[in-house]
């Protein structure tokens, strides 16, 4: 298998020089399967532009590993459809997909939209992205209140987004017991009184 990743990071023009250091840093790499992991991951690059793998991997090791349904698409989705970017902030900013996607690129991406009403198509995808939330906050966005506003934008989100991924999962069988059990004790202790 090891020899398998070798080759196929060769294949991509990875170069000798930069193979040790990538393994050293991401010894996990050696482990994913070429036709399985690595070849989907490729073939996703491929389709939204990205030329030179290469380098795009040299500069993003890990995204090899990456799924491209549930990490890549939605990430590419999103920066291109809702933001409006193209191929040239991830060529520029390979890291991108290394974020978070609903805590950090989604959060900051709508906290600049919704909340601040700033041009987020005349910044950087790193700009947006590559700081820590307090920097983030008064850097990017402007706000001089040390990130709290921010940090309660993003509590709030996380909190409506954490309560609609419940219900989700939820069957919806169990949710109508959960209801009728609450409707019934809800009668139950209004009778009481």
């Amino acid at each position: 298998r090891i020899d398998n990743v070798v080759k196929f990071m060769r294949s991509l023009d990875v170069s000798d020089d930069s193979l040790g250091p990538i393994f050293r840093a991401f010894p996990a790499l050696l482990t994913l399967d070429v036709k399985e992991d690595m070849e989907k991951v490729v073939e996703f690059l491929r389709s939204i532009g990205i030329t030179n793998i290469g380098r795009f991997v040299t500069r993003l090791p890990p995204v090899l590993g990456y799924s491209v349904e549930n990490e890549l698409r939605p990430k590419w989705e999103y920066l291109t459809n809702v933001c409006r970017f193209d191929k040239f902030e991830i060529v520029r900013f390979p890291a991108y997909f290394s974020y978070p996607f609903e805590r950090v690129i989604k959060t900051r991406y709508e906290y600049l939209r919704d909340v601040k009403r700033a041009p987020i198509q005349l910044m950087s995808v790193d700009e947006i992205v590559r700081f820590g939330d307090a920097e983030f906050a008064r850097a990017v966005a402007g706000d001089s209140d040390g990130g709290v506003e921010f940090a309660a934008y993003a509590a709030k989100r996380q909190n409506q987004n954490g309560s609609n991924a419940k219900q989700r999962r939820q069957p919806k069988e169990k949710k109508t017991k959960t209801r009728k059990k609450s409707a019934e004790q809800i009668f139950k202790t209004q009778k009481k009184q």
